[in-house]
């Protein structure tokens, strides 16, 4: 993500802002379409993640939006003709300032049945090219590289546009900063920063430009209007699938017993037959009352949440739905301990199984040493 801001400012993106595939990831990528119109997105270019539900996914998300899609090296492999539009063009007042895209050649685009073929074009070839073409169309040229950071530095040299924004594991530059002659922006990932460009033009020629990457943490107030909006999306996600547990509920747990046999989870109940004082204090801990946070916040059904809060979802035996795999629900002695029926084949339990689910993303602030003394329940 990142601004250019003239008297008007300008929104853009530099792709890979889908998720990686499944039904969760699909809604999700809907979603966010949207909420980058209600938020004034401008012009965006694609990642190769954009491509994760099928070329007409990703075509159908734009169509009612005012958020335009360019990209000049991605064309149809028959006709060349280009798969969205290469650039646009947007005006200030007198002053055109002209976006377009690249992506790079070394991204892997995910086919599906029925999609037409697209090759990638050479970025240098197509950017020298674009360029020429928008000296003469537009005043201020900006590309929006999804190339990554080494090629995308590489490209200022033969493709010295205005302003250029990095996407594809760009990193972070906590200050603007020039390459070659070329204004180069690093966002970061996941939506933790903003980087704000400040272009000063006279006789339609940059003179100078200032700016700074904004790092939205509790300081920048939150859009209450976006928040309902978030939530509302939450919720009717959990409740869709909610409603798909219950529907396949009955399947689940015939499935479940067919694996009786084989490795599984056992549950707090096995564990406490002989480890009855560890199970008392456990019972004390947040752990044992981790699925609760999600039923309060309407999340029990929600796949991205889960996987922290259940025992064993994802693998052989482990936890489905709350339907159908109630007593797997928690941060039980499994979650740490290893699968019950290999009970005794996990000696000790250190940082790496705690950090699965305390990751940096999730849990910035997480020391092991400080917070294991908080879950203390061993002699």
């Amino acid at each position: 993500m990142g601004e250019l801001k003239f008297p008007n400012n300008f929104t853009v993106d530099c792709g890979d802002f889908f998720g990686v595939g499944g039904e969760q990831d699909s809604l999700k990528s809907m979603f966010l379409v949207k909420a980058m119109d209600k938020l004034g997105y401008d012009v965006v270019t694609l990642g190769e993640r954009e491509f994760n539900f099928g070329q007409q996914f990703l075509l159908n998300q734009f169509k009612t939006t005012k958020v335009d899609v360019v990209c000049a090296n991605l064309v149809y492999a028959d006709s060349k003709k280009p798969f969205v539009k290469p650039y646009v063009i947007r005006k200030v007042g007198t002053l055109k300032v002209a976006f377009f895209g690249l992506i790079g050649t070394d991204m892997k685009i995910r086919p599906f049945k029925g999609d037409p073929a697209l090759t990638i074009l050479d970025p240098t070839t197509t950017g020298k090219a674009m360029l020429a073409d928008l000296r003469k169309k537009a005043d201020i040229v900006v590309l929006l590289s999804h190339l990554g950071m080494s090629d995308s530095q590489k490209l200022t040299v033969d493709v010295p546009v205005d302003v250029m924004f990095f996407g594809h594991q760009p990193g972070l530059f906590r200050t603007l900063a020039k390459t070659q002659d070329v204004i180069t922006v690093r966002g970061g990932e996941r939506g933790q920063y903003i980087p704000e460009v400040h272009l000063v033009v006279e006789d339609r020629k940059i003179t100078s430009f200032d700016g700074d990457v904004v790092q939205l943490d509790d300081k920048v107030p939150a859009d209450e209007a976006m928040n309902a909006e978030v939530d509302k999306y939450q919720d009717e996600l959990n409740q869709r699938f909610a409603k798909a547990n219950e529907a396949t509920a009955q399947t689940a747990t015939a499935h479940t017993a067919q694996q009786i046999a084989g490795e599984r989870y056992l549950g707090e109940n096995n564990c406490r037959r002989c480890h009855e004082a560890e199970y008392q204090k456990w019972s004390t801990q947040k752990h044992a009352h981790a699925f609760q946070t999600l039923v309060t916040n309407q999340r029990d059904s929600t796949p991205e949440c889960l996987p922290c809060h259940v025992v064993g979802m994802g693998s052989s035996g482990g936890f489905i739905s709350k339907q159908s795999t109630p007593d797997l629900v928690n941060v039980q002695c499994e979650s740490c301990h290893g699968m019950g029926t290999r009970h005794g084949s996990t000696d000790t339990v250190g940082p790496e199984v705690c950090q699965t689910c305390h990751t940096h993303q999730q849990d910035p602030n997480f020391q092991y040493d400080e917070m294991v003394q908080k879950i203390v329940h061993w002699e």
